[in-house]
This record gives C-alpha cells, structure tokens and sequence, in this order.
C-alpha cells in the first residue's frame, strides 16, 4: 500500500511538472521519504521512532502500472542498501546531540541537488476502527507535513477506516498551482485502481 500511495503521488508531480512546462526527467525530483524504525512491541510508546529515504520518483515514466513497478524497484534497492539505516543515525542524533551542530548536519543532510520541486512524502497507517471524542464519531481525519526550508511542498497520507487521505502542504509563493497536483494525485490513484481491477 505504501508503494501504491507513493506511485500516486509520483503520478501527480509527474502532472505538475508537465503543466509548468518542465521535463519530468529521471532526477527531476527527489522526496524525502519518512520510514518507521519502530521495533515489535513498542507500539505503545509516545514517540517518534522514524528514519528517512531519499528516493527519486519515477516522474519520467509515463505508464501508471511502470511507475508503481519503478517506485517498490527504488524502495526496496534502498531498503537493501540500508539508506533507512543511515537515517537513523541521523534521527538518533538529533534526539540526544546539542540542537546547533545536530542542526547543521540536518541542513546538510537535506540540501538535495534540485531545481524544480522539493518535496517530502510521508505515509501513516491510522486506525481501522471509528474513534469517538466526547461522545461523537470522527468522520474524518485530515493529514498535515509541514514544509520549512527547501522543502516547499509537502505530501501526507492517512488511512483511517478504510479511506486512504492526502493532505498536502505547499508554499503559496512558489507553488500557486497546488490544484494541479492535487488533482494529479486523484486521477494517478484512479489509474492504478483501474489497472488493478483489469489485471485482477
């Protein structure tokens, strides 16, 4: 599901880049992509335990079906090169080292040879089961990145219920046509569902 969700995401920066009037190249983009290393059983335990990957999406694949076969290609390569590993050093560090120098190695970790888009890309399992506050069932819950930086537009996803959400963050000055990626998004979803249900 992971993969699914990060195809359609490529999907709709792939639209994004094509309306702008960019090429959508092979290292047109390059997200940051948040990884849980939350070990069995600690569930329960009210932290952050996550790594990162820096992926480029396959915007330059034109086939829905090819991109998501090119996103779990990338992610797996990556995930056997250990990259999530590295990240958490990373991450380690940042929770237990003095801010300013932890700092500077996160600035340097995340200054990323890109020209056109900047991105992170982050994907949460929620709960199944309805939630209640107060008495009344959440019907919904919206998922939110913040951007800082030269990260300028962030991608999160929610499942809750059996709906998977997209909430996405952007900075207005360089990124006026947020629509276009969001609707991107939809209608990259739609495709892989219908090329899953003619597969299937």
């Amino acid at each position: 599901m992971n993969d699914v969700a990060l195809a359609a995401v490529t999907g709709g920066f792939r639209r994004l880049l094509l309306a702008r009037g960019e090429t959508p190249n092979a290292h047109a983009l390059r997200s940051l992509v948040p990884v849980s290393t939350r070990e069995p059983g600690a569930e329960a335990i009210p932290d952050n335990r996550v790594s990162l990957m820096l992926p480029y999406l396959p915007v330059d694949i034109a086939s829905p079906a090819d991109r998501l076969a090119a996103v779990r290609k990338r992610v797996r390569a990556l995930r056997s090169l250990h990259e999530p590993e590295a990240g958490r050093s990373l991450t380690t560090a940042a929770e237990y080292g003095v801010f300013p120098s932890v700092s500077l190695g996160m600035r340097a970790a995340f200054h990323l040879p890109q020209r056109q888009i900047a991105t992170v890309t982050t994907n949460v399992p929620g709960p199944r089961q309805t939630l209640y506050a107060l008495g009344r069932p959440a019907v919904a819950m919206l998922p939110y990145v913040p951007i800082a930086d030269r990260v300028r537009i962030g991608v999160a996803m929610f499942s809750y219920r059996d709906t998977l959400c997209f909430g996405i963050t952007a900075d207005y000055d360089t990124t006026p046509d947020l629509q276009v990626l969001a609707d991107g998004i939809a209608q990259s979803m739609e495709e892989l569902v219908r090329d899953a249900a003619l597969a299937g």
